[in-house]
């Protein structure tokens, strides 16, 4: 466990050291967020906030993960896999920033390519997996792997585009991130997957070194490259550690985030109009509600603390 928050804290110091040079560089280049003109009216401020930080986050994770895994012994294809589906799912993210940025509009690549982009790494990252634990001589006979491969898909994709659903209000994608890769670290740990618990440890310290610039008020936002990256991290270890179900928990603020668009957009198509939310999704409902962002965030990190705490007890309880 020491060594887990070792790495933790390195990639939480060279993240948020990573995250001033990339804040520099960027207002050098005068690249700004573009806002959605139909949000709540307190955004329209976040204009022109750099944007694209994920640029800081995922490279952190890809150096911290692979040095500390080599240094330690716990490096292998397993690793590989995980980083290169984040580092795939970051440069679909990075692509719809460009298209954002380059255009001025809130809106980047056609919804059905990156789904068709996403869903295609997801599917290679499966087989990659069901390959890996094949090599590795698992108990699962290959026929229960193939039936299992959807739910990984599943997660993957509905992991990564969660975390980007959540990525609206200073401070609560990079939070809700942390905390959700800490408790991937200490349940893998406890299971013995020391590998995943080390790149889960490296994804919290990341998100959490992000924070420093990132919390309220923002002076750097974490753009699709770096919600997406980060949202593939988390499912893909997830997945390669066999703990989706724990996951699905854990991540319990990202999943109703998610759900809460997906309620919006049905009753709004079959009702002609009307909705379930005042906005979607849940987090901008809760403004419209008169809320602060500040207390937003910090509610909303106290649920997924509280989640999270509840996987790790089913968790307990389950290996005991």
């Amino acid at each position: 466990m020491l060594t887990l928050a070792i790495a933790l804290l390195t990639a939480a110091v060279m993240s948020g050291v990573a995250t001033a040079a990339v804040l520099r560089q960027l207002q050098h280049r005068g690249v700004g967020q573009s806002v959605r003109d139909d949000g709540p009216e307190s955004h329209l401020a976040k204009a022109d906030t750099p944007t694209m930080g994920g640029l800081a986050i995922i490279p952190t994770i890809i150096v911290v993960a692979l040095l500390s895994g080599h240094a330690l012994g716990l490096i292998g294809v397993r690793v590989y896999l995980v980083i290169a589906a984040t580092v795939a799912y970051a440069l679909v993210g990075l692509l719809d920033d460009l298209a954002k940025t380059t255009s001025g509009k809130p809106t980047g690549w056609l919804a059905r390519y990156k789904i068709l982009a996403e869903l295609l790494v997801a599917v290679l990252f499966v087989a990659g997996v069901i390959h890996a634990t094949g090599s590795a001589g698992t108990q699962w006979h290959s026929t229960l792997l193939w039936l299992w491969a959807p739910l990984g898909v599943f997660v993957v994709v509905g992991g990564a585009n969660a975390v980007n659903l959540t990525d609206g209000l200073d401070g609560l994608a990079a939070g809700l991130t942390a905390i959700c890769a800490t408790t991937l670290a200490v349940i893998l740990h406890i299971a013995g997957d020391t590998e995943m618990a080390l790149v889960a440890a490296v994804v919290a310290g990341a998100s959490a070194g992000f924070l420093w610039l990132n919390a309220h008020p923002a002076q750097i936002f974490m753009g699709d490259v770096g919600s997406l990256g980060l949202g593939a991290a988390i499912a893909a270890i997830a997945v390669m550690g066999r703990v989706e179900w724990l996951f699905a928990l854990t991540a319990a603020v990202f999943v109703w985030e998610a759900l809460s668009v997906i309620i919006q957009v049905v009753y709004f198509k079959r009702t002609g109009g009307k909705r379930v939310f005042k906005m979607a999704p849940f987090h901008h409902h809760l403004e419209l509600s008169g809320w602060a962002e500040p207390t937003v965030v910090l509610r909303l990190w106290l649920v997924g603390a509280a989640c999270a705490l509840l996987a790790i007890i089913v968790a307990t309880g389950g290996l005991q």
